[in-house]
């Protein structure tokens, strides 16, 4: 692995995949997927503005965020990458793939997704997280998001990196962020999209997923389980790996 900054790199050939993380994670949430794929594929873990130790942005916005990433896409001189954005990055990604007008995007993979209309929470929900950073609660919001164990080590990465979150930037997609909806331009998106949801996740319904994901995008591959709960990266970061072999190099993989 080599750390660059706000960049994780794993793997030196290949086609590039550029991973984006969910909301509460950081880069290092994709050490366990890239892994498994770092002898095939050049895997680039950013840190989204307010996550991981990166600067958050001065204005917040779903549009800055796509800016940002997608400067972070010409800085890396990338003629061509797979975007896969993980939760919150997945209403990321897709507003990136959306402005995408030079076409490095060549392959779109969302994993349980934040819906690019209205993020399902209740309100009770959003009231306890909104009092992040605190540790009982970061434990507290590991443990409802999954439902397939973890690692010691990859418990103790999912509740630390919630605690080092910009606290703007944590408020603004609890208040803001997840209610910004943008599914009225994705038909400018050009990439081909897949999309890995769990039937059990407890965090984005799965139904919000057929409705307000599938449902908008029609073109869409829907790629199910029923193992892990909402932070697949972390329950299973082998499914998810696999997963994402078979969709960029075909079924054979």
């Amino acid at each position: 692995m080599d750390k660059t900054n706000h960049i994780l790199r794993w793997g030196t050939q290949g086609k590039p995949l550029v991973l984006l993380h969910y909301f509460g994670g950081s880069a290092s949430s994709w050490q366990w997927v890239a892994e498994a794929l770092q002898n095939d594929y050049q895997c680039i873990a950013l840190n989204l503005p307010g996550f991981g130790q990166t600067a958050p942005l001065t204005n917040i916005q779903i549009e800055t965020f796509a800016e940002w990433i997608a400067n972070m896409l010409t800085q890396l001189d990338l003629s061509s990458c797979t975007l896969i954005g993980h939760s919150m990055s997945g209403k990321l990604a897709l507003e990136v793939a959306a402005r995408d007008s030079a076409t490095i995007i060549d392959q779109l993979i969302l994993i349980a997704p934040s819906p690019p209309t209205r993020e399902p929470m209740p309100e009770e929900e959003k009231q306890r997280m909104l009092h992040h950073p605190d540790r009982k609660e970061a434990e507290k919001t590991v443990e409802q998001a999954t439902i397939k164990p973890l690692s010691n080590e990859q418990r103790a990465l999912a509740i630390d990196t919630q605690l080092v979150i910009d606290h703007a930037t944590w408020r603004w997609w609890l208040l803001e962020g997840m209610n910004h909806a943008i599914a009225d331009h994705l038909s400018l998106i050009k990439a081909p999209i897949s999309v890995l949801a769990s039937t059990k996740d407890p965090a984005i319904p799965y139904d919000a997923i057929l409705n307000d994901v599938i449902g908008l995008l029609p073109q869409t591959q829907l790629i199910s389980t029923d193992q892990t709960g909402h932070l697949l990266p972390l329950e299973d970061p082998d499914w998810v790996a696999q997963q994402i072999r078979r969709i960029i190099d075909g079924p054979a993989s």
